[in-house]
């Protein structure tokens, strides 16, 4: 990129998706020790990399789509199992959902790179900004430790194996100084212990200097501050099983946490304006004038889960994550968020409340079933206008076969299955599952939107700031995350009381109240073996679609169970599963020789 610093200051002053900064390859760390002020806007450059279209090997232009915001949260969330992918796009998501990566293209590499490029004006920043000169350098000095751990931290859990599951495995390249003469994969504790804990260590000590300076209004949730530093520390003890320090930090945090943590908040408004919300503690700050609100808004985050006006609508909400959310009606979370589209009138949206009404007290069974037994990708098909009986079974015909659907409560949960063995659907523990929905053809004759042989379940956890449907400021740290790291730690050290108060924190503000709030004595009737379990349940509605699934599975080696419907394989992921790491972008391999992952 070009070097800007004769360009006049108000032109460094426009608006983020447009402004030019210091790239790493373009000003070093004597020039930048030369022009102090220079560090201000080399850090927001930092910034606008997040939610920038770059240019890569030679383009004349950022190619459409490729945002280091998007790709993250597409490959931290659709390798989880709370999003379903309908089929194959031309858009490279699909196959990491598949985990069938393929290493050359651009979510892999534009990750890859963009990252690196954060970390090494992380590091000129580093070592050109001195320490105590005023209250605003050490400031940005928090801030600049504080991406170079998180770009660390987010790399290494995408392209190596939890530390949980052995810290000497290989991890990434280690870059926390200037000198880049090392092309070796460090070990993922080598890149933990070395880098990201110190880092830090290192922020919390240099944001506790010059907040309010930096920042000019503490509503604004755009800039990293303190309290960042310590969620992503106690998120980051979790994930290293150092249960009592994540607990420590959680405890520094929630001493002045605001009051919206405990007695909640409106869901549907909060996508709305996270930047300044209480909720958030850090978010990428977007507004209208950048790309993903205008031109290029059909590769925001949004526009994967929902089509209104602009976008694909290609990610739908799981239908085993629906009747998580549905064993507590009430969930305030999953009336504001999900949501089913008319397929005559493309801008009406319904949510469930109004899909049900709509219904007439009819429902649809929908039917898991094979379409490609070698690749075991799963389609649904579908039984429409059926009447259930009162005592809850329902009748249905199925290819001119006559079954009867019987719920059944499993793991705390109301399921459906057909027990007869002549049944085609997909069997599970030797009866096939089934989803009961409110009825898809309306009472007044108008059908819900289907894809095909899919149910189109919209998503809007991502939409309508500034009443537009593809845009929000996307969360990387919040709140309710705090609450439910602490649990998490508690539960692993045998605090089941401490770890259900938590838990109840979060429902509570959902809206749950009298037997939807677990204890000691009702947890197994809840279906939960034990308290971790409901606290990975909780994780698993309060934070679904914001990137966190995937590694809450695997880094308490647990099963990933992808035995749903989508284009993905039909099957059970061990957390010993080689396919667990991305591959690593090829360009890097050819470059630098170092270790690509195994498959």
């Amino acid at each position: 990129m070009k070097n800007i610093f004769a360009i006049c200051i108000a032109a460094l002053l426009l608006a983020a998706c447009n402004m030019d900064f210091y790239s790493s390859d373009a000003m070093t760390s004597a020039q930048l020790a030369d022009n102090p002020s220079s560090a201000v806007y080399t850090t927001d450059g930092i910034y606008t990399l997040f939610k920038d279209r770059l240019a890569y090997k030679g383009q004349s232009g950022g190619e459409s789509g490729n945002y280091y915001c998007r790709h993250y949260f597409q490959l931290a969330e659709l390798r989880g199992d709370n999003v379903t992918v309908s089929g194959q796009s031309e858009d490279p998501f699909t196959l990491a959902y598949m985990y069938n990566e393929d290493p050359t293209e651009k979510n892999i590499y534009y990750t890859w790179w963009i990252a690196y490029k954060m970390i090494n004006a992380a590091n000129s920043n580093i070592a050109s900004i001195k320490p105590g000169a005023t209250e605003l350098s050490d400031h940005l000095l928090g801030e600049n430790y504080f991406f170079r751990a998180l770009m660390h931290f987010q790399l290494v859990n995408l392209f190596a194996t939890p530390y949980t599951s052995g810290p000497e495995k290989p991890g990434i390249v280690k870059r926390n100084s200037l000198d880049i003469s090392s092309t070796t994969r460090a070990t993922v504790g080598e890149i933990y212990d070395d880098v990201i804990v110190p880092d830090l260590l290192k922020a919390k000590e240099f944001l506790a200097h010059g907040e309010l300076e930096r920042i000019g209004n503490d509503s604004e949730k755009g800039y990293v501050t303190l309290d960042a530093a310590t969620a992503l520390l106690s998120r980051v003890y979790l994930y290293m099983g150092k249960n009592d320090e994540c607990i420590e930090q959680c405890n520094e945090l929630l001493e002045h946490a605001p009051s919206a943590v405990t007695t909640g908040y409106d869901y549907a408004d909060y996508p709305t304006h996270t930047f300044d919300h209480p909720e958030t503690i850090w978010c990428i700050r977007l507004d209208t004038t950048d790309e993903w609100a205008g031109e290029h808004a059909e590769a925001s985050i949004a526009s994967m889960y929902i089509k209104d006006g602009q976008g694909w609508g290609e990610h739908y909400w799981n239908d085993n994550l629906i009747d998580d959310f549905r064993r507590c009606p009430d969930d305030k979370r999953f009336k504001a968020y999900f949501r089913m589209r008319l397929s005559q009138n493309p801008l009406k949206i319904l949510d469930w409340e109004g899909m049900e009404e709509a219904a007439g007290g009819k429902v649809t069974v929908i039917i898991p079933v094979k379409v490609n037994e070698t690749g075991k990708s799963c389609s649904d098909d579908f039984c429409f206008d059926c009447t259930p009986n009162e005592d809850g079974t329902i009748p249905i015909t199925y290819q001119s076969k006559n079954y009867t659907v019987t719920p059944q409560v499993e793991n705390g949960k109301t399921i459906y299955v057909v027990e007869d063995a002549g049944f085609p659907g997909i069997k599970l523990n030797g009866k096939s599952r089934v989803y009961v929905r409110p009825n898809f053809n309306r009472a007044d004759g108008v059908r819900f939107n289907m894809g095909g042989s899919y149910a189109i379940y919209f998503n809007t956890k991502f939409s309508y700031q500034d009443g537009l449907a593809m845009l929000t400021s996307p969360v990387f740290i919040r709140w309710g995350e705090v609450v439910l790291n602490r649990a998490e730690a508690y539960a692993k050290k045998g605090e089941t009381t401490k770890a259900l108060d938590d838990v109840n924190t979060i429902r509570k503000r959902a809206g749950l109240t009298g037997d939807d709030l677990l204890t000691q004595e009702n947890i197994a009737g809840l279906g939960f073996k034990t308290a971790l379990d409901a606290v990975l349940a909780e994780r698993r509605m309060e934070l679904c679609f914001e990137g966190h699934r995937f590694f809450d599975v695997f880094r308490n080696q647990l099963p990933m169970d992808r035995q749903y419907v989508g284009c993905h394989d039909w099957e059970i992921i061990q957390p010993n599963d080689i396919r667990i790491p991305l591959l690593l972008p090829l360009d890097e391999i050819n470059t630098s020789g170092i270790q690509q992952n195994p498959r």
